[in-house]
């Protein structure tokens, strides 16, 4: 990729990618493997195996993982199909005024999410400092350091997403094997009784969510890959294969020492100032990806303002969150992300790929109409049924982002068909009496 075409200054929050910008799928692996190796990982592993016990833990960890590789790499294959970024999509798949809602939702998510993070962080470090050291910070300050590490990062958009993320993965491979090594076995997990609070559909619905915001901007890291099937493959490994191993390995430990999280189990087991390294990096590369994406929303929506100041702007309104303690609100906060942001990526999906949408079939309009029935009303049937389900009135698959999911397809496949069928002089079109 050549960054020297002014990348950095727009991100082409409104243009395709060119050419010139295409590269190798590896970034996406990266960028997303690494944003798997934060803070909210480590804590939603622990909270599903002390909620299940390590053995049905693995098996949500799986599922969760399946359904998160397979929405990802579809996602990261329409990023690079299109070379669009997410907000161009949303215009495409919602129409211009069901896609600014979908994009002020979902930039307003975004944003939300790095305070989430930000506030994590500054909570997490400064009890890790004061363990380790006897020196109390308070976390408001380091949740401000830390959101001007952000911006800076997301600054440099992608590239600067896959260079953090090339570090932190090996790093917290040889973490991991150096707690392993250094006090908690695998062995020892059998002596301790398995807790059973947490159901199954509802550990896979908190696995999905914990990285749902990651899978729906998937096309903002695949619109630069120049293979778009090689965008999805890594998506897919990234998301089905090394997120399910990052979930149990971390979960072992934390389980076996009975801990918070992964970080307290690092702690206490002498290594506490790179578990401090490993958790900054994580929640840098975590959070810049959210402000990088929620930045190119608003940008895209917001025409008067370019993108380094949306930046900016962003990373300030998510400190301030931060420093409220948004982490007081972290699992409801993923369980709401788990039901309403699945089926935009699924609109998303089948707007691109279905070959009977209009952009599949290369008959989409210039410029987009200004409400998509399909796309709109699919979005509203798979929140609402996502909402009902996981608040136990019903279920169709007893998981939550799996029945938005099938809801939202359905009701787009529905509409869409409906459409179809009244197209005038179409060979399919509705007969007359």
């Amino acid at each position: 990729m050549n960054d020297s075409t002014g990348f950095i200054a727009e991100g082409y929050a409104r243009q395709l990618v060119p050419d010139a910008q295409l590269g190798g799928a590896h970034r996406v692996f990266f960028i997303v493997a690494g944003a798997l190796c934060g803070l909210p990982v480590y804590v939603l592993a622990a909270q599903v195996v002390h909620g299940m016990g390590l053995g049905r833990a693995r098996y949500a960890f799986l599922a969760g993982g399946l359904i998160s590789g397979t929405l990802g790499a579809l996602s990261a294959y329409c990023g690079a199909r299109t070379r669009m970024n997410l907000a161009m999509l949303a215009d495409e798949a919602f129409g211009l005024i069901g896609g600014r809602v979908v994009k002020t939702v979902i930039a307003l998510s975004l944003v939300g999410w790095v305070g989430v993070i930000l506030s994590v962080l500054g909570a997490t470090a400064g009890s890790a400092i004061s363990s380790l050291y006897g020196v109390t910070i308070n976390s408001a300050w380091i949740a401000i350091a830390a959101a001007v590490a952000v911006a800076g990062i997301a600054l440099h958009g992608v590239r600067g997403l896959e260079q953090v993320g090339m570090v932190i993965s090996p790093l917290l491979l040889g973490l991991l094997a150096w707690t392993f090594y250094k006090g908690c076995p695998p062995t020892a997990v059998s002596v301790l009784a398995a807790p059973t609070s947490l159901g199954f559909g509802a550990a896979v619905s908190a696995v999905v969510g914990e990285y749902v915001v990651g899978i729906v901007i998937q096309p903002d890291y695949g619109r630069f890959v120049r293979r778009p099937a090689g965008a999805g493959i890594a998506s897919g490994l990234a998301l089905g294969v090394a997120f399910p191993c990052i979930l149990t390995l971390s979960a072992m430990p934390t389980y076996t020492c009975s801990a918070a999280d992964l970080i307290a189990v690092m702690v206490a087991v002498g290594i506490g100032l790179p578990a401090i390294a490993l958790l900054v990096l994580g929640a840098w590369i975590d959070a810049s990806a959210c402000l990088y994406s929620g930045s190119l929303s608003l940008t895209n929506e917001v025409k008067r303002f370019r993108l380094p100041w949306v930046t900016v702007c962003s990373a300030g309104i998510g400190c301030v969150f931060a420093i409220f303690h948004a982490e007081r609100l972290f699992m409801p906060f993923l369980a709401l992300l788990g039901v309403t942001f699945p089926p935009v990526a699924a609109i998303n999906i089948l707007h691109t790929l279905w070959p009977w949408s209009e952009r599949a079939s290369g008959q989409a309009a210039v410029r987009p109409p200004a409400i998509r029935r399909a796309g709109v009303l699919a979005w509203i049937a798979g929140s609402v049924t996502g909402y009902f389900t996981s608040n136990g009135y019903f279920t169709v698959t007893g998981i939550a982002s799996i029945d938005s999911v099938l809801i939202a397809a359905g009701v787009w496949l529905l509409v869409t068909t409906m459409n179809r069928a009244r197209r005038p002089g179409a060979p399919w079109a509705l007969k007359k009496a």
